[in-house]
């Protein structure tokens, strides 16, 4: 298989480093799922590095994709004048370190990812979740590199019911006192007034909860049928449950679907069945195979006492970088743990936190200024009871999906 990138226009000026014949050692800065396609990429082409470069200290001294991963100060000390490639979402904060360390040579890995030869594939992700990492990952460099607030995905929190209660969710579901669906025709006026204002996304995702729990589900995708302003339509389901026939139907008629399945072990039962029902009706999904979660953020007062402005600044542009909306209870957010948090009132109520779908004046003009926020540092003020991106905390792996029965509860911080 050889996947090609959808809009290769985007990056017709960006630099594209002639890699062979290097007089200087390339190293990948980020040991992880979108650094195992990069390294795949370069074996295909012929192209050594010398090692890969990471933050989390739990993977220096490693091998990954057969090479060594190494820490920054070994980098620094081994590499001075190494050539870097940031195979990571995280571009900017990257750049600005690498910079500050004296690096000049350093390159997103766009121009890797445009066309992939899958031939001899052997990382531990299926091409399909590799594929939706790379893409995520194009679109997150490019709205960083730009500081244009595109957004490249909406998510849909259709409900916060579920099917499973996962110590660790990122979504903080085992929180949730009374879980609810929330109305389909709600979710839907202001999906159209968020597409109204942006134009254009990439993705739109329902997700919850278990968004297969939400009796209107198959009416909701129905609706996006003449929906020109949308690339993909996707779900996110955990494995648990086989939809019923109308949601099948609704899902088959529309081709620009994909089922995102996450696998959980024995936990997702009826991942065998789902998978063999979609392979059935030609629908397409993917299999996301988790070897670990990153623990979801701390929230409480605990340890932020003493972050300064810039602290806050740093933490709020890392947990908005992949360029992503959520929709949740009439309001937005460019956070997942602000959407899930704040919906709960674990959190304390600010306007800085989200923007009011009820809002009708100037609505437009205030999404635009809202979604580029992240550009001009503008935090929120739950970043001050935020741990941050549960992505980031590299050195907090837990295992997947671990199930509690209890009700869990926030650290207050008000």
């Amino acid at each position: 298989m050889i996947y090609h990138y959808a809009h290769p226009e985007y990056f017709r000026d960006w630099d594209k480093p002639e890699l062979k014949g290097l007089n200087k050692p390339l190293v990948l800065w980020g040991a992880g799922k979108v650094g195992g396609v990069a390294a795949h990429c370069l074996k295909t082409r012929g192209v050594e590095y010398a090692a890969f470069c990471d933050i989390a200290q739990d993977k220096w001294g490693t091998q990954f994709c057969g090479h060594e991963v190494i820490s920054p100060d070994e980098l620094q000390k081994r590499y001075p004048d190494a050539v870097v490639i940031i195979t990571s979402v995280f571009y900017t904060s990257t750049y600005e370190m690498l910079k500050a360390r004296g690096y000049r040579d350093i390159y997103d890995c766009v121009f890797l990812l445009m066309e992939i030869d899958f031939s001899g594939y052997d990382f531990w992700m299926s091409q399909e979740y590799a594929i939706r990492n790379i893409e995520q990952c194009i679109a997150a460099v490019r709205s960083q590199r730009t500081k244009s607030g595109i957004i490249d995905q909406l998510f849909l929190n259709i409900t916060t019911r579920c099917s499973l209660r996962c110590r660790d969710c990122s979504l903080f579901i085992p929180y949730v006192t009374n879980p609810c669906n929330y109305p389909s025709q709600e979710i839907m006026t202001d999906l159209n007034k968020v597409l109204d204002a942006l134009g254009q996304v990439r993705i739109v995702n329902f997700y919850g909860g278990e968004p297969l729990l939400h009796p209107d589900l198959a009416q909701m995708i129905r609706s996006l049928r003449n929906e020109t302003r949308i690339d993909r339509i996707s779900i996110i389901t955990n494995g648990t449950i086989v939809p019923n026939e109308d949601v099948l139907q609704a899902i088959k008629e529309e081709p620009r679907f994909m089922v995102r399945i996450s696998d959980y072990g024995a936990i997702s039962k009826n991942l065998q069945a789902l998978e063999e029902k979609l392979r059935q009706l030609n629908i397409s999904y993917e299999i996301a195979n988790y070897e670990y979660w990153d623990r979801a953020s701390r929230i409480g007062t605990a340890g932020h006492e003493n972050e300064t402005k810039e602290d806050l600044i740093a933490k709020f542009q890392l947990c908005t970088s992949c360029n992503v909306m959520f929709l949740i209870n009439r309001k937005g957010y460019l956070c997942s743990t602000g959407s899930a948090v704040c919906n709960m009132g674990g959190f304390p109520d600010s306007p800085t936190n989200y923007i009011d779908l009820l809002d009708e004046e100037n609505f437009a003009q205030k999404l635009d200024y809202f979604v580029k926020r992240p550009g001009t540092g503008e935090y929120m003020d739950a970043c001050h009871y935020c741990s941050g991106n549960h992505g980031v905390q590299f050195e907090q792996k837990v295992p997947v999906a671990v199930q509690t029965k209890d009700v869990l509860k926030f650290e207050k911080v008000y």
